[in-house]
């Protein structure tokens, strides 16, 4: 079959693009000349309602149980800079409101002691705090325990940011000359909490109301193995005490026959 010249390959392409611009000029006016179509409204099944017990008013429970939540708001600032022993102020961000009565309102104060802090040093070790939550004075006077949940506070660094930190050093410590020094004199990072961060402790005492006010129920101490035993029953005894007497059956047992001799 012989080859068609350069200029017929060209005519036909050009053929085929105005071919499509008039097919495409087409589509447009019947589409402009056509009736518009109505909206289909679509149908959303309404939620059925399941049967179920209505949510509790807040503050009409009549006790508080231990290991609940309160959450606090820093009125300060805590650094792995500070200083061990600072007391920092935080304040109640929900009221605590039993049986209709409030025990605690919003913006009640409460303490954080600072234990122990260890500042940022160098060959990357990252700074860190400890805390401690002190009781929380409620509105009669009585002191609610609180338990820390996070008493140590450090960086929070993801696996995938620590290992993206290392992978980057070992990176460097190849390709950057002298990086290593650079690795090793480079200090970590700091805690520093600003004000405005909210806190979340865990009450270690119960409220009840009790004879119209709101009392707190420590839990008993925890026995540990060198202290007595504190059993709600009379347990029997392991060893026979001393002066101890059998007691007499009733009715008294007779006598064993002896062997007759044969």
């Amino acid at each position: 079959m012989p080859l068609l010249p350069p200029k017929s390959k060209k005519k036909r392409a050009k053929l085929a693009r105005a071919a499509i611009a008039a097919l495409a000029a087409v589509c447009a006016a019947v589409s402009m000349s056509a009736s518009p179509q109505t909206a289909r409204a679509i149908v959303v099944p309404k939620s059925v309602s399941t049967a179920g017990p209505l949510p509790e008013p807040s503050g009409t429970k009549t006790d508080l149980p231990p290991s609940s939540s309160l959450f606090f708001v820093l009125d300060g600032e805590i650094s792995s800079r500070g200083q061990a022993g600072t007391l920092v102020q935080a304040h109640l961000r929900d009221p605590i409101v039993i049986g209709g009565m409030t025990a605690a309102p919003v913006g009640t104060l409460m303490q954080v002691r600072i234990v122990r802090t260890q500042g940022a040093q160098m060959a990357n070790v990252d700074g860190s705090v400890d805390i401690y939550f002190e009781p929380l004075t409620l509105t009669n006077g009585r002191q609610l325990p609180l338990v820390t949940p996070v008493g140590h506070i450090d960086p929070h660094l993801s696996a995938g940011q620590a290992s993206t930190r290392g992978i980057t050093d070992t990176v460097g410590d190849i390709i950057i000359p002298y990086h290593l020094l650079y690795h090793m004199l480079r200090k970590g990072m700091e805690v520093d909490l600003r004000p405005g961060t909210v806190l979340r402790a865990r009450t270690a005492a119960e409220l009840r109301i009790a004879a119209g006010s709101i009392v707190v129920i420590t839990p008993p101490a925890i026995a540990g193995a060198a202290d007595a035993p504190r059993p709600a029953f009379k347990p029997a005894s392991v060893a026979t005490p001393p002066g101890f007497v059998p007691p007499t059956p009733k009715p008294s047992p007779s006598v064993l026959p002896t062997a007759q001799p044969t």
